[in-house]
């Protein structure tokens, strides 16, 4: 009888090939549940870049022409080409200060950016604003344009417009 308990104890430490399986399959579930959702979260977060983005290139684009008569960075037209200059190809980028007349404005953004942006004139009391990405890598490039149109002396925003995918 003392044999018959000595092995029962022993047989109790670790666990049976059966219950790591077990253990595994419940992981792999959860991994396939959460993934997903992590991935919408990255996107979200990366579309949120584009919206602070947007808006910040706009405040102050109304700030300098408030400030500089009504003029652009540039001259009659805004000279704010395609900065960072990398294709859209979901990668994090430099903002390039140098591009254009950027620097002129007194405004940079912090860090890497995943879009690229611009601003153009499409008319004498219109601009654009556009964002660019490919923030998932599927060769499918989402471009957003915000326009804008002068009303009293002020940049306001009339319409905007999202092309691509994942939005």
């Amino acid at each position: 009888m003392a044999n018959r308990m000595l092995h029962s104890v022993r047989a109790r430490r670790g666990f049976t090939l059966i219950e790591l399986m077990i253990v595994v399959c419940i992981i792999g579930l959860l991994a396939t549940v959460a993934l997903p959702e992590f991935q919408n979260i990255l996107l979200r977060t990366k579309q949120a870049e584009r919206e602070m983005m947007m808006s910040s290139i706009m405040r102050v684009l109304n700030e300098y022409t408030a400030s500089h008569g009504g003029k652009f960075p540039g001259g009659d037209t805004p000279d704010l080409p395609w900065n960072p200059t990398h294709e859209a190809d979901g990668s994090k980028q430099a903002f390039e200060m140098g591009l254009g007349h950027w620097a002129d404005l007194g405004w940079g953004p912090d860090g890497l950016l995943y879009y690229r942006y611009q601003v153009i004139s499409t008319g004498p009391d219109t601009i654009v604003v556009m964002a660019k990405a490919d923030l998932d890598r599927d060769d499918n490039v989402n471009i957003k344009s915000i326009e804008y149109k002068l009303q009293n002396g002020m940049w306001q925003r009339h319409s905007e417009k999202e092309e691509g995918g994942w939005f």
